[in-house]
């Protein structure tokens, strides 16, 4: 174990020190046992709550905790939760908790009490997320089947962190803290966005201007001068298999993202290597997974002239009657993922699926050709502002990424407060 950490003495400056993380907590506990119940007394942070860095207290389950487990497990502003128990490539996940609400945590999680007197628990947050720290615990985790742990014992005594003077600290806790509310502003105007264009998508993609005369469906109506057809009549059905056992990009599809390149997506290689029986699907074709339509697995491929999806796919084109963006939209749409859910169910297919027969039946709101263009060149507009804040909030993290390296490490150095007054 002695050579697990990369770091040394040598590599900090001479006013800091190295220490375990061990010596720089007032205390570990791992979290209650107690289930999760409906209408408990005592609501509980789990695993999915701790997420990027933070402890997030808005979806949390609860359960029913005596008043010694209480006092026990009440999580205090500043303690830290570390996820002992997941997949490896989520164990050893760090979060602080920077709230005054009544909440314990679970079994899963150790809290970490830290020392004041020696490191402010925001700098000792900042370091467990960090790249370095983050690669030390996944050594130190332990795989099994389907989980991983990380020893709590081994943790302390092996996860090194590099401690400068408090004053130190807080000047580098005051540099992160500016990427972190860009970070967080980024994300605010990204769900603003999105909210907004879920909004725009309802009412342009079933039509405004909708009176007694609008045409109805068992899920929604649209004005008078459009149309309302199956999608069978506006499309058909592609069988083409890989029979050559082409070397093709394997695609995948996901809830939101629609057809991704499966080795890019997952980071390795999740599908079968004979390729042979897999469905060719060509740029402007659909696919959907026949088994999963009702999470709204559904993707058009515009980025190769040829991919590969599973023979669990079902890969159909539209005719000239509807546009492709159009359409692609509309099937995204919630209302779109519930009718694929409700027919799903009702699906004579005992396994559940929407085989395409089934699929072709379903009524899709059909405008006039160039009102479907001008509705998906609006929405396209709105996209791009979200995915452009997207890659500025990527960008803004690989920033901060390299900022905690560089800071945290000392190979730069931040002037703490009175430095900079007397300066």
């Amino acid at each position: 174990m002695s050579t697990l950490h990369s770091l040394t003495s040598n590599d900090i400056p001479a006013t800091w020190r190295l220490l375990p993380v061990g010596k720089i907590l007032l205390d570990s506990q791992y979290g209650t046992n107690e289930p999760a119940v409906e209408n408990g007394n005592t609501r509980v942070v789990g695993m999915k709550d701790i997420q990027d860095g933070r402890v997030l207290t808005d979806d949390l389950s609860c359960s029913n905790l005596s008043k010694d487990e209480c006092s026990s497990y009440l999580l205090s502003r500043g303690d830290l939760l570390l996820n002992r128990t997941n997949s490896y490539d989520l164990v050893g996940k760090v979060g602080i908790f920077d709230s005054d609400e009544e909440v314990a945590f679970a079994s899963y999680l150790v809290r970490l009490k830290v020392d004041r007197t020696k490191v402010n628990p925001r700098f000792l947050n900042y370091w467990l997320n960090g790249n370095i720290a983050q690669t030390l615990i996944k050594k130190i985790a332990t795989k099994a089947v389907s989980q991983a742990n990380v020893n709590p014992t081994e943790f302390k005594k092996h996860c090194l962190v590099p401690v400068p003077p408090l004053a130190e600290q807080s000047a580098i806790i005051r540099v992160l803290s500016t990427w972190d509310k860009a970070i967080e502003n980024c994300e605010r105007l990204i769900l603003a966005k999105e909210a907004r264009y879920t909004w725009l998508s309802g009412k342009l993609l079933f039509g405004e201007h909708k009176d007694e005369s609008s045409l109805k469906t068992r899920w929604y109506v649209v004005p008078n001068h459009w149309k309302i057809v199956k999608i069978g009549n506006v499309a058909k059905e592609v069988k083409v298999t890989n029979g050559a056992g082409d070397e093709l990009p394997v695609l995948s599809c996901t809830k939101y993202d629609g057809l991704v390149d499966s080795l890019s997506y997952f980071g390795k290689q999740v599908f079968s290597l004979d390729t042979s029986a897999y469905k060719v699907v060509s740029r402007g074709e659909f696919a959907y997974a026949t088994n999963h339509i009702e999470e709204g697995s559904i993707g058009y491929q515009d980025f190769y002239e040829k991919g590969l999806v599973s023979p669990m796919y079902t890969v159909f084109k539209t005719s000239t009657a509807i546009d492709d963006g159009y359409l692609f939209k509309v099937l995204k749409t919630e209302t779109y993922r519930h009718i694929f859910q409700v027919n799903t169910s009702a699906s004579v297919d005992r396994r559940g699926s929407l085989r395409w027969n089934e699929f072709a039946k379903l009524p899709i709101p059909l405008p006039p050709i160039e009102e479907q263009k001008k509705i998906s060149a609006t929405l396209d507009v709105t996209r791009q502002e979200i995915l452009l804040l997207k890659q500025q909030a990527d960008a803004l993290r690989r920033q901060k990424r390299g900022l905690m390296q560089k800071l945290m490490t000392g190979v730069w150095t931040v002037k703490p407060m009175k430095e900079l007054g007397n300066g």
